[in-house]
């Protein structure tokens, strides 16, 4: 062997040697996919690490610092070059990721992360809706994120002012706040802001929408209305106007008394010759007519529906309420069985009972039973003497007369204006009397004592005798219940301002009867009604809402009188629905009269209220003639219920900020029907005598 061969075989084997005994490129590690140098608290990315020469391919093992606060790995432990899924800590710092070669732990590399705060951030979790009407209410929330000090959401909106409220006005977050609408139509922005950074906040537009427009109001319309004029004497009139044109137009008839000796004036088809209407947000407005011959009207209204509106006259010549209802019908004659009831203060009369006819252009009345008071002097069940006793048809403005003959008055004449088909106001234009109310159809519904054998609330007021201790007027309302003999439960209140207003007086064990032409009878002791004791009741279409006629719901009950020695009066009773509620947007009317040490007077009121079960706030025109004309008071009350009389709340009502709140007392007899009577009465002939009505907004 030559010396070159043994120096290569040595070279060989020096080199197996090496092999042998475990020499090579040693293992590493590498980050090939980092993570961001910075996160978000709880944010989650994917990394990858790969490990180099490691024959046995053990993969990487995950760890990050400070142990315990610096996140999490899912999974833990990846083979070389796969994912791992990192999630940040969910709090802010730096914390330092570690991939380590499973094989060979010593063989790491590390990125350094910087973990961040959220940013706040807040979102309306529960919006309001897109549209909502005047002064009704929303629940609505917003949520505020990433807020480590809780400290919650701040609401508010705009046009500042006029845009509504919130009950509360701050909120943690994720809780309900109601929204309360204003009571002015028009775009509102609603604002929740985060209470610990301002400068976040999130808007939601509503648009509030008025309870009615003047261009919901369109078509012939008849009015009517009853009260007291600048004498202090009975005032009526009933008329139509037409609505929605460029010009108001209308006929009307009207009578206005002074003090006896002088001559009531009669004012019997007095074209209308101009007027005008406006109507705000809230249903509430004006009415004006100017009369050919009698004295220019001014009404304060407050829609109802667009067929539907109370009015009370606004002006210093009389003060008188009643309403304004669409004529849906307006060529209809008083056809079939009718009930009717119809007063005449001046007179101290009043009349009512059912009467038939036959419907054609220029009819009979074929039959009646009725009943009259004439200065304390009743007749029940006579019939209508009629040599002559017609309806003829209306003319174009809806307007028909009526013919009939009372045997204990004489011949009388009315006009009659058509509302519908079975509706219609009446007023006496002949100076025989002075007689003025309605007349509803019956239909082709029969009528026993068990009609009235279900819940009734009912409403009256009239006038009380000269001699007696009160203030000359009185009112009433309260609820019954028959059992086809007798009333098996009810109460009333009343007040005549004789210094004994009379509350929740029981009417239970009283008789009363209903024969099957819908004339009826309701026999009181009046122990617990303050003297008032015999009742009329004459019954209508169990479809005919004899509160708001074209209404097709709530209908049934009767025209009512009061037929006493001391006391005449008129009303109405209607079905009652126990435990509906009391919540959304009302029109109010009361009309009535008050005397106290220093001052009296008659007056009317009208406006609208929101009212939340226990609670209602509102505005109205307040008419207190001969004293001054109130617009746009302010109305507050509480509504407390009867718990043990259910149908019946108790109120104290502050009307214009007034010192002393006016104790009302409330019949229910729907969720979108209310009778009240004011109940104050100080002493022997002072007090506030009043009857109202509370109608919902629809």
């Amino acid at each position: 062997m030559n010396c070159k061969t043994l120096l290569l075989s040595i070279a060989v084997g020096m080199a197996i040697l090496i092999a042998g005994c475990g020499g090579g490129t040693p293992i590493s590690i590498a980050i090939t996919t980092p993570p961001p140098a910075s996160l978000n608290v709880n944010q989650t990315v994917s990394i990858v690490a790969t490990v180099a020469n490691d024959p046995s391919e053990s993969g990487v093992t995950w760890t990050c610092t400070p142990a315990g606060s610096c996140g999490s790995f899912n999974p833990a432990q990846t083979a070389s070059g796969s994912m791992t899924a990192y999630t940040a800590p969910g709090a802010p710092g730096t914390v330092t990721l570690i991939a380590a070669s499973t094989k060979n732990p010593t063989k790491t590399q590390s990125a350094s992360v910087t973990i961040n705060s959220l940013p706040l951030s807040i979102t309306i979790t529960a919006p309001p809706p897109m549209s909502l009407e005047v002064n009704l209410t929303a629940s609505i929330a917003a949520t505020v994120a990433n807020d480590p000090s809780n400290a919650g959401v701040d609401w508010s909106c705009t046009p500042t002012g006029t845009c509504g409220t919130f009950t509360p006005a701050h909120t943690a977050s994720g809780a309900t706040t109601v929204y309360m609408a204003p009571r002015t139509s028009g775009p509102v922005t609603i604002t929740a802001t985060s209470t610990a950074e301002p400068a976040q906040f999130k808007q939601a537009s509503v648009t509030i929408n008025p309870v009615a427009t003047v261009g919901d109001l369109t078509g012939t319309y008849t009015f009517f209305v009853n009260g007291f004029n600048s004498f202090e004497f009975p005032y009526s009139v009933a008329g139509s106007v037409v609505l929605g044109g460029a010009q108001i137009t209308g006929e009307q008839d009207e009578f206005s008394c002074p003090p006896p000796p002088a001559v009531c004036s009669v004012f019997p088809l007095d074209p209308i010759a101009k007027g005008s209407i406006s109507v705000g947000s809230d249903g509430r407005g004006t009415l004006s007519l100017t009369p050919t011959s009698a004295p220019p009207e001014t009404f304060s209204i407050t829609v109802v529906n667009n067929k539907h509106i109370l009015i009370t006259q606004f002006d210093t010549n009389a003060t008188a309420s009643g309403s304004l209802d669409l004529q849906t019908a307006p060529t209809s004659v008083p056809s079939g069985g009718n009930a009717f009831a119809l007063s005449d203060p001046y007179d101290e009369y009043v009349l009512g009972g059912v009467l038939t006819s036959s419907g054609a252009s220029v009819t009979a009345i074929t039959a009646s039973e009725a009943d009259d008071d004439i200065g304390g002097a009743a007749h029940f069940g006579f019939a209508l003497t009629c040599p002559v006793c017609t309806i003829t048809a209306p003319d174009a403005a809806g307007r028909g007369t009526i013919t009939l003959t009372d045997p204990n008055v004489g011949s009388m004449e009315l006009a009659y204006y058509v509302v519908g088909s079975e509706a219609f106001r009446l007023i006496e234009f002949d100076k025989a009397a002075f007689l003025s109310g309605s007349m509803y159809g019956q239909g082709s519904g029969t009528f026993s004592p068990s009609t009235l054998a279900k819940p009734f609330a009912f409403a009256q007021s009239g006038i009380g005798s000269s001699t007696g201790t009160g203030i000359g007027v009185w009112a009433a309302a309260g609820q019954f219940t028959g059992n086809g003999t007798t009333l098996s439960a009810g109460v009333a209140d009343v007040n005549q301002g004789d210094g004994m207003p009379v509350k929740a007086g029981a009417l239970s064990t009283s008789p009363y009867s209903v024969k099957a032409n819908g004339y009826g009878a309701i026999t009181l002791s009046g122990a617990n009604t303050d003297g008032l004791a015999n009742f009329g009741i004459y019954l209508v279409d169990p479809a005919m809402n004899v509160a708001d006629p074209n209404n097709p719901s709530g209908g049934g009950g009767g025209v009512m009188l009061d037929l006493d020695v001391d006391t005449i009066g008129v009303g109405f009773a209607v079905p009652q629905t126990l435990g509906a509620s009391f919540s959304g947007n009302y029109a109010l009317q009361q009309q009535g009269a008050f005397v106290t040490s220093t001052a009296a007077a008659f007056y009317g009121l009208v406006g609208q209220i929101f009212a939340s079960t226990t609670t209602f706030t509102g505005l109205a025109d307040y008419n207190e003639l001969t004293i001054a004309q109130n617009a746009g008071v302010t109305i507050t009350g509480n509504n407390t219920l009867d718990m043990a009389n259910p149908g019946r709340a108790t109120s104290q009502v502050t009307i214009n900020n007034a010192a002393t709140p006016n104790n009302i007392t409330a019949y229910q007899a729907s969720g979108a029907l209310l009778l009240d009577v004011d109940v104050d009465s100080t002493g022997a002939g002072l007090g506030n005598v009043a009857l109202g009505v509370i109608e919902q907004q629809q």
